[in-house]
């Protein structure tokens, strides 16, 4: 379901229910049976409304923070890539090739099929084989000289980062609000629109107005909520912070086979120089 059917249905669902029992009530209670209560019921749902308010607004804020957080590890995910892709430029050309030739796949599962895949709440791991592949090439390789150990232990510090980044994509959009605090925020806003039917007004036109603004205002958060319970949703920009349009997974493109095959030929005379 796209954005806008989303958000008719939550919040013009909920408008229009809201308006057909206002209609209903006022239909059913006689104003005298209204009138009394105004003064105490004013006072109440004031306090509840506030009450109501507060905790949408913890709600609404853990709910951006998780889409904010979503954005950092994206972009710490992509830019692991890119440290890891060029820390490994003075190791020997065949594992050099090798590391960079997982980072290209790796690339590639992570925008062709992950990335399609938590955009829509779902779970797909495409990534894992890959993943393997470089941690594997990372361990197996020894380095040569000083030079070499500097880059490996900063390349090693940076797959391990690497590692926690893809964790978070692979469980942060599984992490659903709770049905608990999801029953409670409904009740309680069904329970304040149920309450502005005990209020009079001569005009039902203006009734219905205000009624409608109450039931927009408060459907409208829990959309907000829902939407941001999946961070990876393509409108809240998430993927666009990392491996957005200006990523593409040609930048660890290595050398050819041919090219290789040469610079490994050219090595051994490099060495005999020295």
């Amino acid at each position: 379901m796209s954005s806008l059917l989303e958000f008719l249905a939550i919040v013009g669902g909920t408008t229009a229910l809201s308006i057909f029992g206002l209609v209903l009530v006022r239909s059913r209670v006689k104003r005298e049976r209204l009138e009394p209560g105004h003064e105490v019921g004013g006072i109440l749902i004031a306090i509840v409304g506030t009450l109501y308010a507060i905790l949408v607004g913890l709600v609404v804020v853990s709910a951006q923070s998780k889409v904010d957080e979503a954005s950092s590890e994206a972009a710490a995910e992509a830019n692991k890539l890119s440290n890891i892709y060029h820390l490994s430029g003075p190791f020997e050309p065949a594992a050099r090739h090798k590391i960079r030739g997982e980072l290209h796949s790796y690339a590639e599962a992570v925008v062709q099929q992950d990335w399609s895949k938590v955009e829509q709440g779902l779970e797909k791991e495409a990534t894992v084989a890959p993943y393997r592949r470089l941690w594997s090439a990372v361990v197996e390789y020894h380095p040569r000289n000083d030079h070499e150990q500097v880059f490996y232990e900063s390349m090693v510090d940076e797959v391990k980062d690497l590692a926690e980044s893809r964790k978070h994509r692979m469980v942060a959009a599984r992490n659903q609000l709770s049905p608990v605090l999801w029953g409670v925020l409904i009740t309680g806003g069904v329970l304040i629109i149920i309450f502005t039917y005990f209020f009079f007004v001569e005009s039902l036109l203006s009734q219905v107005i205000m009624t409608a603004f109450v039931a927009i205002f408060l459907s409208m958060n829990i959309y907000l909520i829902f939407v941001c319970q999946n961070p990876y949703r393509p409108e809240l920009g998430a993927k666009s912070a990392g491996f957005g349009a200006s990523f593409s997974p040609a930048w660890f493109e290595d050398k050819s086979t041919e090219e290789l095959k040469e610079e490994l030929k050219e090595q051994p005379k490099e060495e005999k120089t020295k």
